[in-house]
Formats: C-alpha cells, sequence, structure tokens
C-alpha cells in the first residue's frame, strides 16, 4: 500500500517537477552571423554597418541591443537601424528602435515576443577619428565587441578605403581568417568566434593617405604620456628629498627626545609584583582586556555576579549583574560601571558589554589614566607630546591624501601643459613623501612611552608576571595549585588568557566555581561554562578588462 501511495505522488508531482525544470524555462540564443563593413571616409573617419542574425531558442524575447564604445576614437554618431530589412523609426515600442547617447552609444530593437525563430539586426553609425597617425595611417577597430554572451558562427568583416588611399601590406584579424581582395576593397572571414572573444581588425595605409592631422584622441594621449614622462621623474624625486629631509627631522627630534633608563628586563615571576588593581595594569602594560580584569575584580568582592541563563534555541546566555551589597568603588570603578550598566538596570548580557563600552570607553580610560597619574607611573609631558604627535601625524595623513586627490583629479588639465604637470608632479611626490612620513609618525606615536622610569619599571615586572600566566595556561609550571585558578583570573583576563587559563584548570580537575558564578546546573563542578564565559570575555576586548590599444568595443546582447 505504502509503494502503490508512492509512486502515485511521483506520477503526480512529475509533470509539475518537469514544468518548473529551470533548464526547459530558459532561453539561449546565439548568431549565425555578425558582419561588419567599415567604409573609410577622407579625413579619417568611417562609416560602420553592422548585420547580425540572431537564432532565439526557448522563452520569447522581446528586444535586443548594441552598446558601441567611443574609446580611441573622437565620437560615434547614430545614423539609423533596422530589423529584418525594415526601418525602425525611434522610440520603444515594438518594432521600434531606442537610442541613448553617451559613451557608450546604445542601440536598442525593441519587438514583438518572438521564439523559436530568427532574424536580422543593422546598425549604421559614424565613427569620427579612427586613423591614428605614426609611421603611416593605421586603423584598429574592435570589430566584434569583447562583451557579448552568445557564440558567433561566422563573422565577415569588410574594410573598403577610398581609391587614394595605398594600402600598406595584409589587413589582419587577431583570429583565423581568410581573405579576398578587390579594387579598393578587402574581405576577412572569421569563423567559431566564443562568447565574450573580440575580433579586433588592423590595417596600416601610406602616410597621409588617408588623412592629413591626428584624431583628437590621439593628440591627447600623446600629450598626457609627454607629461607623464616629464612629471614622473621630478615627482619621484620630490618625494625622495621630502622622505630624507622628514626622515631627517623625525630622526633628530627622537635624539632630542632620547631618555637613559636604568630599567630592568622583563623577568618572568609567578608572583604579582604589588597589590595593584588588573585594570591599572592593564593599562600600564597597554591590554586590551582592562576593563575584564575590573569586571572579575569587582565580581571577586562581590559588587557583581554572573549567572548562566537559558537562551533561544539550547544556547545559554551568560548575564553580569549588580550586586546591592555596598563596596568602596575606585573612580575608574564607578566609571566602569556606569558605562556598563544603564539608569536602573541592574544586569546585562556580557555579550553587550564590549559595544557599550566601545561607545563611552573615553569614559573609563581617562579614569584609569587619572590613577596612573596619582600613582606616579604616567608622565604628563610625554603624555602632552604623544598627544600633539598624533594630531600632526593626522592632520599631515588628511592634508597629503586631499592635496594628492586633487591634483589626481585635475585630470586634462595638467596634460595639456608640460609645465603645469611638471609642477604637479612636484606636489604629488611631495605629498606621497609627507603621506609615508605621516603614517611613519603615527606608529611612532602609538609606540612612544608615557610612562615615568617608575612606570616603565611597574610595566616591565607586570609583563613578566604576564607571561608566567601565559606558560600557565598552557601546562607548562607543574605546580599550581586550584586556588590559583581564582586568585588570578582577573590578571588573566588582563592579558587575553582568559579562555586558555579556565580551559587548563578544567583539565586539571576538582576546581570549585568562584561563588559570584552561578551555572545552570546548580554544581560547582559544571566548568565549561566557566570557559564558555572567559571565552566570551576574550573576544569582547579583542572587538574593543578589455584589450587595449584597439578603437570602438563595447557589447551586444538579446533578452
Amino acid at each position: 500500500m505504502t509503494r502503490k501511495l508512492l509512486v502515485t505522488i511521483i506520477l503526480v508531482l512529475l509533470p509539475l517537477l518537469l514544468a518548473t525544470d529551470p533548464a526547459r524555462a530558459t532561453k539561449s540564443y546565439y548568431a549565425e552571423y555578425f558582419d561588419v563593413q567599415m567604409e573609410l571616409q577622407d579625413g579619417g573617419s568611417a562609416i560602420v554597418t553592422e548585420t547580425v542574425k540572431f537564432h532565439f531558442e526557448g522563452d520569447p524575447f522581446t528586444f535586443a541591443f548594441r552598446e558601441i564604445s567611443s574609446r580611441e576614437t573622437d565620437g560615434i554618431t547614430f545614423l539609423d537601424a533596422s530589423m529584418d530589412g525594415v526601418q525602425m523609426s525611434p522610440g520603444t515600442q515594438p518594432g521600434q528602435v531606442e537610442v541613448e547617447e553617451g559613451d557608450p552609444l546604445k542601440v536598442t530593437w525593441h519587438f514583438s515576443p518572438t521564439s523559436e525563430s530568427a532574424h536580422v539586426f543593422v546598425v549604421r553609425y559614424r565613427a569620427n577619428g579612427v586613423i591614428r597617425k605614426g609611421e603611416g595611417d593605421t586603423l584598429v577597430w574592435r570589430a566584434i565587441p569583447e562583451d557579448h554572451d552568445y557564440s558567433i558562427d561566422r563573422s565577415t568583416v569588410a574594410l573598403i578605403y577610398p581609391a587614394q588611399a595605398s594600402v600598406l601590406g595584409q589587413p589582419t584579424l587577431d583570429w583565423n581568417f581568410d581573405s579576398a581582395w578587390e579594387a579598393n576593397r578587402v574581405i576577412l572571414t572569421a569563423t567559431a568566434i566564443a562568447a565574450d572573444q573580440d575580433l579586433i581588425l588592423t590595417a596600416h595605409f601610406a602616410p597621409d593617405s588617408l588623412t592629413g592631422v591626428a584624431p583628437q584622441w590621439q593628440i591627447q594621449k600623446e600629450r598626457a604620456q609627454a607629461a607623464t614622462s616629464r612629471a614622473l621623474p621630478v615627482g619621484l624625486w620630490t618625494g625622495i628629498i621630502t622622505l630624507f629631509l622628514g626622515g631627517l627631522g623625525l630622526f633628530t627630534y627622537l635624539r632630542a627626545d632620547r631618555r637613559d633608563l636604568n630599567i630592568s628586563p622583563v623577568t618572568y615571576t609567578a608572583n604579582p609584583p604589588s597589590d595593584v588593581s588588573p585594570a591599572v595594569i592593564g593599562k600600564l602594560t597597554k591590554q586590551q582586556h582592562s576593563f575584564m580584569g575590573a569586571i572579575f575584580d569587582l565580581a571577586q568582592r562581590e559588587a557583581l555576579e554572573v549567572r548562566e541563563e537559558k537562551g533561544f534555541w539550547g544556547t545559554r546566555n551568560y548575564m553580569l549583574v549588580r550586586t546591592d551589597r555596598a563596596v568602596m568603588l575606585k573612580p575608574f570603578e564607578r566609571a566602569l560601571m556606569d558605562v556598563i550598566f544603564k539608569s536602573g538596570e541592574t544586569q546585562v548580557n556580557m555579550s553587550e558589554v564590549g559595544s557599550r563600552l566601545a561607545v563611552q570607553n573615553n569614559i573609563f580610560e581617562d579614569a584609569l589614566e587619572q590613577e596612573l597619574l596619582q600613582r606616579g607611573w604616567l608622565d604628563p609631558e610625554r603624555l602632552r607630546k604623544r598627544t600633539l604627535l598624533l594630531k600632526v601625524a593626522l592632520f599631515a595623513l588628511f592634508l597629503a591624501i586631499g592635496v594628492f586627490l586633487a591634483v589626481v583629479l585635475s585630470g586634462s588639465g595638467w596634460s595639456q601643459n608640460l609645465d603645469l604637470a611638471v609642477l604637479l608632479g612636484a606636489v604629488a611626490g611631495a605629498t606621497l613623501g609627507v603621506f609615508i612620513l605621516a603614517i611613519a609618525l603615527l606608529i611612532f606615536a602609538g609606540a612612544y612611552s608615557v610612562l615615568t622610569p617608575s612606570g616603565e619599571e611597574q610595566s616591565a615586572r607586570w609583563k613578566g608576571f604576564g607571561e608566567y600566566l601565559k606558560q600557565a595556561s598552557k601546562g607548562r609550571e607543574p605546580a599550581i595549585r586550584p586556588d590559583y585558578f581564582e586568585r588570578y583570573l582577573a590578571y588573566a583576563a588582563v592579558f587575553g588568557l582568559g579562555a586558555n587559563w579556565a580551559k587548563y584548570f578544567q583539565n586539571l580537575g576538582g576546581v570549585p566555581l568562584p561563588g559570584w558564578f552561578h551555572a545552570l546546573s546548580g554544581s560547582h563542578g559544571d566548568f565549561g561554562a566557566m570557559v564558555a564565559v572567559m571565552s566570551s570575555s576574550d573576544s569582547s576586548g579583542a572587538g574593543a578588462g578589455a584589450g587595449a590599444g584597439a578603437s570602438g568595443g563595447g557589447s551586444s546582447g538579446a533578452g
């Protein structure tokens, strides 16, 4: 019975599946031929006639189009278009042709829905300035556009030139082709042209046999090349001189600001150097996780708790809860609490802590900075210097970018004037030099120490303790007692080692969860939840072309 029911369902659904099969619902087309007749005119222009025969298959087609690029020409002018031998009037209705001027010139043939049929589309246009000057008169024309999503069985390119023009050698296509000659006409034929494969016609003529002057696009291109060749060396040397002088100035400043510190190297130590808040140590040693150290320190002092709750689809949420116990808070701790908890809130998801702090991080950081100043570990004069260096570096950076963009966007103005091109090249080189110097100054300012000698000494000692925590979290310190977990937890979080620290003690076993952490299971052995919380703490801290040199081209297709 079950088999009969299954067969019945298949028989019912099969026609529906076939009816909606994407392969059967698509449409396709190809070109039986794409013929181009190019009739060269006196003065360097050409009348181009393109004839394409499309075969349409599948769902109905309602239009065909041709986009004609004016690249390396002095402009393209539409003349007329037809379909199946019938001239078409301008418009967007079936039986009309839509013409959009510009670069590219877009021609769209509109027709009634048609399928399983073949139609012939013709467009005529004038291309000005197609003959480039050099040792002779040269035509390089993209007869088949580089962008077409259909194959072409055959293409016949007919080149007609004035009687007085003298052809030098065989005109060619960049494809396998056959050729035939007549009086002032050469016919080139290529076959089996794949989709998106262009076809470039090249023909050479005796000097001045087609035109006596170069086209405007070529003149402008040669001027731009000459301007570039003049401006580039000047810009290069200006950039080098700017870098040298700026680098010399920066080096001189570094020597003048140099101080001799008798600081012990970072030494490995298994004990905290002093009784200092983990958040302060994070600020002192330039860690990104200072606030997580403060959170866990506050939790150990019973100002905060962490509670595990069920989320959607079996997920777990870890809520940071503010207790009602009276705990003496330092200014930076009050600032942190005010940032984490909005007015009237008593709990927040730990996943939101990092984003909230990112918006108002300066409140917490400024309070920590004041703590360092009070301890004599922060040098206010060096802090002022670093602030000034950062401002100068950022100003120079944006100024260099702005000036360089202004030079680049000046466009053809500089290419028409060699003296102006040299001047702008020098300005561009200098701005690039300033840009590099600004980056170097930013790096230097970021590494510039604002600590006093005693602050440097304390920073080195605490970094040694941080190295101990790193090695311990990797299991390279065998004499680790279970009570070390909570004792050094806040410091491990400050140094971004929270997850590894918790995983190590999870593998060690027999380590109770802190009293301020409330797991769902209610079991002090559910250490996996603690690992998840520490992993969250670590992540929260880290979170704070076409072929060149041919005229014409464009695209072609139907739909």
